[in-house]
């Protein structure tokens, strides 16, 4: 609960009239504090997120890979600003339009959790004999392959495909409630995943 507190945080609570996009949610963007092991969120840059002014030569807006002129002015508002992302994290719409928005978030976000559950990156590879060839492989098709489709119970899918490391030490209802909210948070949708 901790990283979505923080997302909310920055999203609706910072008192300013901006909207906020952190848009670099990912596993390696969270850090544990001791002695309570409280998760906070790091890795964004404040004068990106502030919109604080900066040097000509520092400031370069991406354009579809190139820099535009409007990236030569001095002011730097967040809201003009196209981030990269990093694959596996990316939004549907963020990948194809290269404008970060909070719901980008919030599928980064669902991400997360889903790496969480499963001990798996959100992407790899793995060969496959019959194709001769390289497929990938994403967290997000395996949760749902283990929520949702084929045959046997939910409940011997989602345990096969939480985290082995947890041996089993788990209630299954709860996995299935944290899954299913971690595919709400990546629906292709954005206007159906949560805020």
């Amino acid at each position: 609960t901790d990283l979505a507190h923080g997302l909310d945080y920055i999203h609706n609570k910072t008192g300013l009239n901006f909207n906020f996009v952190h848009n670099h949610i990912k596993s390696s963007a969270i850090v544990v504090t001791e002695p309570d092991f409280n998760a906070r969120v790091c890795h964004f840059g404040a004068a990106q997120l502030c919109g604080e002014a900066v040097e000509e030569n520092e400031i370069a807006t991406k354009q579809l890979g190139e820099i535009t002129e409007e990236g030569r002015s001095k002011e730097l508002r967040s809201s003009d600003v196209q981030f990269e992302g990093v694959r596996g994290y990316m939004s549907p719409e963020f990948q194809s339009t290269g404008v970060a928005t909070q719901k980008s978030d919030v599928y980064a976000f669902g991400v997360v959790m889903l790496e969480l559950l499963s001990g798996e990156e959100p992407l790899k590879f793995k060969f496959d004999e019959k194709r001769r060839d390289f497929v990938r492989i994403s967290v997000i098709e395996s949760a749902r392959a283990a929520v949702d489709g084929g045959d046997g119970s939910v409940e011997g899918k989602l345990r096969m495909w939480v985290d082995r490391r947890l041996k089993d030490s788990f209630p299954v209802d709860v996995a299935e409630k944290l899954t299913r909210v971690a595919l709400d948070c990546v629906h292709v949708d954005p206007d159906k995943r949560p805020n």
